[in-house]
C-alpha cells in the first residue's frame, strides 16, 4: 500500500526541473496537487489521502519552492492546497502571487489554517481564495474539496460534479468546513440547498422546504448537481452547523445506506396483508399506521420514505421489519392471488352481449335503402358473425332480412329498388 502511494506522489527539495518531464507525463492521466507545508508528518498524511483518491500529488515545504514549482514550463497544476503558517512567509501572500500570474491565476487555491485569528477570513477572501478552511479541519475534507475544485468548471463561481463521483454527503461537510457562501443545485430543477459561513440556512427538496427537505436531499438526491458560489443574502428557513451534521443527521443517513445496500429496493412496491396484520397489531408499536396507511400497492418504498413523516431511516427499518413479519408483501403477489381466486382472467376483447333487436315494418321508402345496402348479399338465410372473445359468451351480429319482392303495385318494392340500383 505504501508502495503505490509513494508512486503517487513526489517532494519537491531543490530542483523542481528534474522532475518536470515525470510531472508532465502524469499530469496526462491525473489531476496534479500542489501541496505546500512545512509539517511533513502533516503533509504525508494528506497526500496519502489525496493519492488514493487519484490525485499525483507535489509536496514542497515553503512558498518559495511553491513559487519555483509554478513556474516550471509546461501546464500548471489543477489546484493548489498551502498551510497559512509557513517558514519564508504565509499561505495569504502565496495565494496572492498566484492570482498575479496570468498564467496560474485561474487555479484554485484551498488554505489551511491550523491556528485561526479573527482576519484570516476576510484576509482569505481579499487575496482571492477558493476557501479557507481553519481548524479542526479534516482530511476527508480537504480530499472532497480537492474533489469538488477539479471538476468540470462552467464560469467562474461554478463548478459541476456528480454524486457517483462525489456524494451529497461528503460535499455537504466539505462546504460547511469552510467560510464560502453559495448552494448545491441538483440537476432538472429537483432540488437545492444554501449555504453561508459554515451553515446550511436553506433547502428545498420534492415540495419540501426546510430541515426535512435538507435531510431528504441528502438521503434521495442522486445524479449530476452544480456548486455555485456567491452571496446568500436572503434569510432562509432553518441553519444547521457542521457539527449537527456530523452528529446527528449523518449517522441516521448511513444506517440508510447499509439498509439500502441489503435491505428492500426502493423501487419496490408493497401492499398490506391485512389478516397478517390482524395477527401481529398486539405485538406492534401503536404509531405503525403511519406507515402502514402509505403502503396501497401503488406507491413505491421510495415514495412512501418521502410522504411518511418519520426520519428516512427510522420508516425504511419500520418497512424492513413489516416485510420480515409478513405484513407488507410485494403488490405483484397479490395481484396474482386475486386473479387465481376470481378463476378467469380477463379477455383478450371484453365487450358486452348485445340484445337483440326487433325487426321494424319496412316502409316502401325505407325499403329502397335496405335494398341498395343489400344488393351484393346472396339469397337465403344471413350466416351470424362471431367475435372471439376467450372464455366470454361470443356476441352474435344478424343482418336484417330482405324484403318481400313479391306483388305489385304502388305498395311494392319493385320500382323504388330498380331506381336505386339505376342510380348506383
Amino acid at each position: 500500500m505504501a508502495a503505490a502511494l509513494s508512486q503517487r506522489f513526489t517532494r519537491i527539495e531543490s530542483s523542481p526541473s528534474a522532475t518536470a518531464g515525470t510531472r508532465r507525463r502524469a499530469s496526462r492521466r491525473r489531476a496534479r496537487v500542489l501541496l505546500v507545508d512545512s509539517d511533513t508528518g502533516a503533509q504525508a498524511t494528506l497526500a496519502g489521502a489525496l493519492a488514493e483518491a487519484g490525485f499525483e500529488v507535489l509536496m514542497v515545504g515553503s512558498a518559495h519552492a511553491a513559487l519555483d514549482a509554478l513556474a516550471t514550463d509546461g501546464e500548471p497544476p489543477h489546484l493548489v492546497i498551502s498551510e497559512v503558517e509557513l517558514p519564508d512567509g504565509d499561505g495569504f501572500s502565496l495565494c496572492g502571487q498566484v492570482r498575479a500570474d496570468a498564467r496560474t491565476a485561474r487555479v484554485p487555491v484551498l488554505l489551511l489554517a491550523r491556528r485561526q485569528e479573527d482576519f484570516h477570513r476576510d484576509l482569505a477572501g481579499s487575496v482571492g481564495a477558493d476557501d479557507y478552511l481553519p481548524q479542526p479541519v479534516t482530511v476527508r475534507d480537504v480530499v472532497a474539496l480537492a474533489r469538488l475544485k477539479t471538476g468540470r468548471r462552467t464560469g467562474d463561481t461554478t463548478v459541476e460534479s456528480h454524486t457517483g463521483r462525489l456524494p451529497l454527503t461528503d460535499v455537504a461537510r466539505a462546504l460547511l468546513a469552510g467560510v464560502r457562501s453559495g448552494r448545491v443545485v441538483l440537476a432538472e430543477g429537483e432540488g437545492w440547498f444554501a449555504f453561508r459561513h459554515g451553515l446550511v440556512v436553506d433547502a428545498v427538496f420534492h415540495g419540501e422546504r426546510g430541515n426535512l427537505a435538507f435531510r431528504r436531499m441528502l438521503c434521495f438526491g442522486s445524479g449530476a448537481y452544480a456548486v455555485v458560489l456567491g452571496p446568500e443574502l436572503h434569510k432562509g428557513s432553518f441553519t444547521m452547523d457542521r457539527a449537527y451534521l456530523c452528529e446527528t443527521v449523518l449517522p441516521g443517513l448511513e444506517r440508510f445506506d447499509a439498509l439500502r445496500a441489503r435491505g428492500l429496493p426502493l423501487a419496490s412496491r408493497l401492499t398490506v396483508d391485512f389478516s397478517r396484520l390482524a395477527e401481529m397489531l398486539p405485538t406492534l408499536p401503536e404509531d405503525v399506521g403511519e406507515v402502514v396507511r402509505l403502503f396501497d400497492g401503488r406507491r413505491t418504498l421510495r415514495a412512501m420514505l418521502l410522504e411518511c413523516p418519520f426520519p428516512e431511516a427510522v420508516a425504511y427499518e419500520a418497512s424492513t421489519r413489516l416485510f420480515a413479519l409478513g405484513v407488507l408483501v410485494p403488490a405483484c403477489l397479490v395481484e396474482e392471488r386475486e386473479r387465481a381466486r376470481c378463476g378467469a382472467t380477463v379477455p383478450a376483447f371484453f365487450e358486452p352481449v348485445l340484445p337483440p333487436v326487433p325487426e321494424a315494418p319496412v316502409s316502401a321508402e325505407d325499403g329502397a335503402g335496405c335494398e341498395a345496402s343489400l344488393e351484393l348479399e346472396e339469397d337465403g338465410p344471413a350466416e351470424p358473425l362471431t367475435l372471439v372473445g376467450g372464455t366470454q359468451p361470443p356476441v352474435i351480429l344478424t343482418f336484417p332480412k330482405k324484403p318481400s319482392r313479391t306483388g305489385s303495385g304502388p305498395d311494392t318494392v319493385d320500382g323504388a329498388s330498380r331506381s336505386d340500383d339505376a342510380g348506383i
